[in-house]
């Protein structure tokens, strides 16, 4: 018998094609009952032993979910998963591998792009993940070949921002909040996204200099508060103190006197201000400023914009913003480069006369 029993948790020892394999959890959870110990044994055998076998993909939902928590950030693994089961899971349900044949991939793909969703590229994404997990169960499709998607044309995204104005109204609003005050500073100035904003603890900020380097999240695995580490290995960085941010930080601390581990925007809880909460203060705000409502990370696009808008350096914003790559920072925001085009109008305009 391969279950045993430690306490009041179990654990599975199964000897498979000759090597040994033990397991304390199943699904990233302790197991807890002698049933969840039996699911945990009926994966390991499909998992790992070696035979031609026409999987049943109903066999394999649990694989895939820990497929993707291998592969994937926390967060991302667990937005996917939800697409998946929500969308595109009974278009699996009660078929066997074998049955995903080219056939199936095209009537999927063109399903997919008869979706009423703008993302339709994500969706693309998930089911691509699906397919390449199936390719170990014997699934022989290349994704590549399919799933594509079939757009006659590419609109530029556009998004609301802040013009420097606007946001000077929105700190007029607030100006007797300095918990806020400091919280939409550093959302327009710094451009951080709203995780790495939530996961600044007091040491985080330095005599000199702030430091990125976490992200707090409620969209971990199992709910609650969790850390996690920043989006890419660009997005840890240190800035400058820009403006009054200084000052404004350390007024916080005399107010709610915080302790160098305390998260600095959780004054008096024991969890960080949500989201939600973020969001009703901002509408608060922006009425009384008479100014427009905007996304939280759209704080972002506004500090992007502001930059190019100044004409930094390209290269300059993409590593204020923490992307990996310029070529990252222009894809994104590639509706501002019209304005960039009469810069270079003007040069050609300019030497025309002249000569």
């Amino acid at each position: 018998m391969p279950i045993y029993k430690e306490g009041s948790l179990f654990f599975v020892k199964v000897c498979i094609n000759g090597k040994q394999i033990l397991r304390r959890k199943y699904l990233g959870r302790q197991i807890d009952t002698y049933e969840r110990a039996l699911l945990c044994e009926r994966d390991l055998y499909i998992q790992y032993k070696e035979c031609d076998v026409d999987y049943k993909i109903n066999d394999l939902f649990n694989l895939f979910e820990e497929y993707l928590f291998k592969k994937l950030k926390e967060t991302s693994a667990k937005r996917y998963l939800y697409t998946f089961n929500n969308v595109f899971k009974k278009y699996f349900e009660n078929r066997n591998v074998s049955d995903i044949t080219r056939s199936y991939c095209e009537f999927l793909n063109d399903s997919i792009n008869n979706l009423p969703y703008k993302r339709i590229d994500i969706y693309i994404y998930v089911v691509k993940l699906f397919i390449n997990f199936l390719s170990n169960y014997g699934c022989k499709i290349n994704t590549s070949c399919f799933f594509k998607y079939k757009s006659s044309r590419t609109l530029p995204k556009k998004y609301n921002y802040y013009t420097y104005d606007e946001f000077k109204k929105l700190l007029e609003a607030c100006k007797d909040d300095e918990l806020y005050t400091l919280m939409f500073s550093l959302l327009f100035y710094y451009g951080l996204r709203i995780g790495e904003l939530r996961g600044l603890q007091i040491k985080d900020f330095k005599k000199d200099r702030i430091s990125i380097n976490k992200e707090l999240s409620n969209k971990g695995r199992f709910g609650g508060q969790e850390i996690f580490d920043p989006k890419t290995s660009s997005s840890y960085r240190d800035y400058p103190y820009v403006s009054n941010i200084h000052d404004l930080e350390y007024d916080v601390i005399m107010i709610f006197g915080f302790l160098p581990n305390d998260y600095i925007f959780a004054p008096g809880y024991k969890k960080v201000i949500g989201e939600t909460t973020i969001r009703r203060k901002l509408e608060e705000y922006c009425k009384i400023a008479k100014i427009k409502v905007i996304k939280i990370h759209e704080f972002r696009h506004s500090c992007a914009t502001f930059l190019f808008n100044q004409n930094v350096d390209p290269k300059d914003i993409a590593s204020w913003l923490g992307h990996s790559s310029v070529d990252t920072t222009l894809r994104v925001y590639s509706h501002l480069l019209p304005v960039r085009k009469e810069n270079v109008k003007k040069v050609f305009d300019i030497y025309d006369i002249k000569h």
